[in-house]
């Protein structure tokens, strides 16, 4: 059987069976107020029954077509069919037995009894449809693995990229630093050449202060007083004064 098929006649099969359950089980207002007669009641309350445990034929078809090992069905889809089925049949049996028991049982006696029988009844069968629908969803393949190589690539080129950027900065210091210090080298040499200009220049400049005064005082030393003569001596040993 199909799976759209499938659905169709169990959803159809519950609402049936609730509307049935909610006018002639519980709260059955128009039989307890005594507008519907007793026999009706007992009637449609054994029909309910029958058609709550009938829909489990969907589930016990759709599990016989997936049990095949060919197509691969996954465990847990066919475990959660076959509890399905099984809790349409309990509770259905549930339902259509207390229905007949009220024919010697009396509800002023064991009334509240026979509601929570009802009720168990109508729980069991929302567990069976709930996974029933979710065996399909067992069926479902599994989600693709998450790309994390991708996350790793990214992270590496935000790592590469934090590592060029922070290149130039620690290369940018040594520069700034040997540049620094041409600088100082240039202009301790600039100073040491003028210091040196300036102390060739004091050099000369004391030389030729020197040469001067030696000059002069050669000169001073040449000259002879005012007033005195020279004398000189002649071949023939006469002096002579000028």
């Amino acid at each position: 059987m199909r799976r759209g098929i499938a659905v169709l006649w169990h959803a159809s099969s519950l609402i049936l069976a609730a509307a049935l359950y909610f006018f002639f089980v519980l709260p059955r207002w128009f039989e307890l107020t005594g507008e519907w007669p007793h026999t009706l009641g007992t009637v449609m309350r054994i029909v309910c029954g029958v058609l709550v445990a009938l829909s489990a034929l969907p589930v016990a078809l759709t599990w016989s077509r997936t049990r095949k090992p060919e197509l691969g069905t996954p465990s847990l889809a066919l475990s959660l069919r076959v509890w399905s089925i099984g809790a349409h049949v309990l509770a259905g049996l549930l339902i259509a037995g207390a229905g007949i028991s009220e024919i010697w049982l009396s509800l002023d006696t064991s009334g509240q009894w026979l509601f929570g029988i009802y009720g168990a009844a109508a729980a069991i069968t929302l567990l069976g449809a709930f996974s029933f629908y979710l065996a399909f969803v067992a069926e479902l393949p599994p989600p693709p693995p998450k790309p994390v190589k991708i996350k790793a690539d990214k992270r590496s080129r935000g790592d590469a990229d934090e590592e060029i950027s922070a290149t130039p900065d620690e290369t940018g210091a040594p520069e700034d630093t040997e540049t620094a210090e041409d600088t100082e080298e240039t202009a301790d040499t600039q100073d040491a050449d003028e210091t040196a200009a300036d102390s060739v220049a004091g050099n000369a400049d004391g030389d030729d202060t020197d040469t001067e005064t030696e000059a002069s005082g050669s000169k001073l030393r040449n000259r002879r007083p005012a007033g005195k003569a020279r004398r000189g001596r002649t071949r023939g040993g006469i002096a002579v004064e000028d």
